[in-house]
């Protein structure tokens, strides 16, 4: 429907044919149908780059979203170069963001930091994923500070995760 839609309404449908994109693409990969979810990933992140050149300040977190989606795909299809590519794009995107107005993408940058460190740990880079996740635990106690309850449960998660990468 929003396919049609965004036919005879670009402007106005085509946002919901990427979300609706990414959202199938969550779905699939949840599902382990790994193919489909890629397609489905490529052609919302292909969506939103376009609206993204056309309204940044409203687009350009999706295509991060969007990238941080493919890279944990990615990750788990163990197309590890695709995945990192895929983080750090996303990374530099959200930070971007964050500098404007971190408290929306602070959450959003350290989220892609742990997933990174997740990537680096898999390919045995134990070096860079120290890194990435000492990083991550860094914003997430910044931003707990503000709001406890909300992020505590994601410096836990950190905490764990450098734990298990230093056992």
């Amino acid at each position: 429907i929003y396919r049609k839609l965004a036919q005879a309404n670009p402007q106005t449908y085509l946002p919901d044919v990427a979300t609706t994109l990414n959202n199938l693409g969550i779905l699939q990969s949840n599902k382990n149908e790994f193919e489909n979810a890629l397609k489905s990933y490529k052609e919302a992140l292909d969506i939103y780059r376009k609206l993204a050149q056309a309204n940044p300040q409203t687009y350009l977190s999706d295509v991060a979203g969007s990238l941080n989606n493919l890279g944990i795909l990615q990750k788990n299809k163990n197309e590890f170069e695709d995945a990192l590519k895929s983080f750090k794009e996303a990374l530099e995107i959200y930070r971007k963001l964050a500098q404007a107005n971190p408290q929306t993408y602070l959450p959003d940058v350290a989220g892609t930091l742990n997933n990174l460190g997740n990537l680096q740990k898999n390919k045995n880079e134990f070096e860079d994923a120290l890194k990435s996740y000492k990083e991550a635990l860094e914003v997430n106690r910044k931003i707990a500070q503000a709001n406890p309850q909300a992020y505590l449960p994601n410096v836990a998660m950190t905490l764990n995760n450098l734990g298990n990468l230093q056992k």
